[in-house]
């Protein structure tokens, strides 16, 4: 496990990096991930990839590990695309993919089925999406979000695109969900000309919310208080 933390998240979010503030949501995802990965196959197209940071997860699953963002995305880093390109309007032939996977996407654009849709046109019949569907997180990069899912809202875009749910993995819990929002809390604390001051506090802080809502939500989980929901569906014919 800790070879693959380092490999996903390059040191700065990494398996001890409990003092980052984005490293319980990290952890979340991987492990959703972890989960999902049997059911990738062949050749994968990553929407909103940014700078692939969950690329090495697939390592020897898929044989092809594609990747699409918009041109100005904060998070592309040193990452490079096969090609810059919206959600809704992807470069490339119908049927070119087995594999569609959208994380931490949905929230951001304003009509989400389109998206999926355009999942449904790039897949091979049978082919696989695995989607991420936010629940609930504290509101943020305004003025682009849009909209917070549950499982059944889930199910109705997936089918009404044309796909059939096979498995939906909880990413985080209850306990999760105090986490980030205090941590949204602490973000507001620790700003402007008191930084210097707050930033070894809140750093403190950041770690103790972290593991503590970690273990909580380990002894206390609830399925159906997340932040979000991974989704693996099949394409229909």
């Amino acid at each position: 496990m800790s070879g693959l933390w380092r490999r996903v998240s390059g040191g700065a979010t990494g398996k001890w990096s409990f003092w980052k503030f984005n490293w319980l949501a990290n952890h979340k995802i991987i492990r959703a991930l972890e989960k999902a990965r049997p059911y990738a196959k062949g050749e994968l197209l990553d929407m909103g990839c940014g700078a692939k940071p969950f690329a090495p997860i697939f390592d020897g699953q898929v044989t092809r590990y594609w990747g699409t963002d918009l041109s100005q995305s904060q998070y592309l880093g040193g990452a490079r695309l096969d090609a810059f390109a919206k959600a809704e309007q992807q470069p490339f032939r119908a049927g070119s993919f087995d594999t569609v996977m959208g994380l931490s996407m949905l929230t951001y654009l304003p009509e989400p089925v389109r998206m999926i849709e355009e999942a449904h046109r790039v897949l091979r019949p049978g082919g696989v999406l695995i989607l991420e569907f936010t629940q609930m997180v504290p509101l943020h990069d305004e003025p682009w979000d849009f909209f917070r899912f549950t499982r059944y809202g889930a199910k109705h875009l997936l089918e009404q695109a044309g796909f059939t749910p096979v498995e939906y993995i909880p990413i985080g819990g209850i306990w999760s969900r105090v986490g980030l929002s205090t941590i949204a809390g602490l973000n507001r604390i620790n700003r402007g000309p008191t930084r210097v001051i707050t930033e070894i506090p809140v750093r403190l802080l950041y770690m103790v919310v972290q593991l503590a809502c970690e273990g909580l939500d380990r002894l206390f989980g609830d399925s159906r208080e997340v932040l979000s929901h991974l989704v693996v569906a099949r394409r229909n014919p």
